[in-house]
Order: structure tokens, then C-alpha cells, then sequence
């Protein structure tokens, strides 16, 4: 399947491959299959119904997602939602910290694949 993947907002982690976007489509743009729009913060949430109709014209299958929707992270495909060599190792959380809504969001501690990569990211260590 041809993705793309579109970001709200440009970090030190988003990914910078020619399939990763951020904001409204380019004027020249190759067929996709499917656009996912990444959310990391929720301060973007807003700007990203604008992003989907502006992203809906150029292709039809879109789907939104992300931290700012609560996502999980059930799944993690290094180089997908955050730029290559970084990797993620665990999710969820032992502590139940009154301040913190990793232990709801994402449940209990689980560990993920062990995947490459040398940028470790995890709430866990």
C-alpha cells in the first residue's frame, strides 16, 4: 500500500522520508493509497480537521491518529510516526501517579519487539 503520513507539527522526531508531510499537501503530490495524519499534541487537534479536508482531495482513505487521540501505541513500526533509528521499547506504565495519564491511556506495562535503532524513547527507563 502507497501511505503517506502527515504531521500537524514538525519536531526533532518526526520523520523527514519523501512519504512523511508536514501540514497541507504540496501543489505536486504522488498517488497515495492512504494518508495518515499523525497528532502528537492536543493544542492541534483543531488544525487537524482542516488538514483531513485539505488531504481528502487528494486521496480518499484518510485516517487520524496519535497521542493527542489517546492512541495506545499498540503498534510500533520504527521510521512509521517518528523519524528512523528511533525506537520505543515499552508502553504503559507500573505507577498509577496522580499527575500522569500513561497508566490509563496506554494500561499496564508491556514490553514491545526489540527493534533497531539507537534513540531509545520510553517512559520506562
Amino acid at each position: 500500500m502507497n501511505l503517506a503520513r502527515v504531521f500537524t507539527t514538525k519536531t526533532s522526531m518526526t520523520p523527514d522520508d519523501a512519504d512523511a508531510y508536514i501540514g497541507a499537501p504540496p501543489m505536486s503530490l504522488p498517488k497515495y493509497d492512504e494518508v495518515h495524519i499523525s497528532v502528537t499534541f492536543t493544542w492541534d487537534v483543531e488544525k487537524t480537521m482542516l488538514l483531513a479536508s485539505l488531504w481528502q482531495h487528494k486521496c480518499q482513505t484518510i485516517k487520524i491518529g496519535g497521542c493527542a487521540y489517546d492512541d495506545r501505541g499498540d503498534n510500533f513500526v520504527p521510521g512509521m510516526y517518528l523519524k528512523r533509528g528511533i525506537i520505543i521499547t515499552s508502553r504503559g506504565c507500573p505507577n498509577n501517579c496522580s499527575f500522569c495519564f500513561v497508566p490509563a491511556r496506554e494500561g499496564k506495562i508491556r514490553e514491545l519487539p526489540i527493534q533497531e535503532g539507537n534513540v531509545i524513547q520510553d517512559n520506562n527507563l
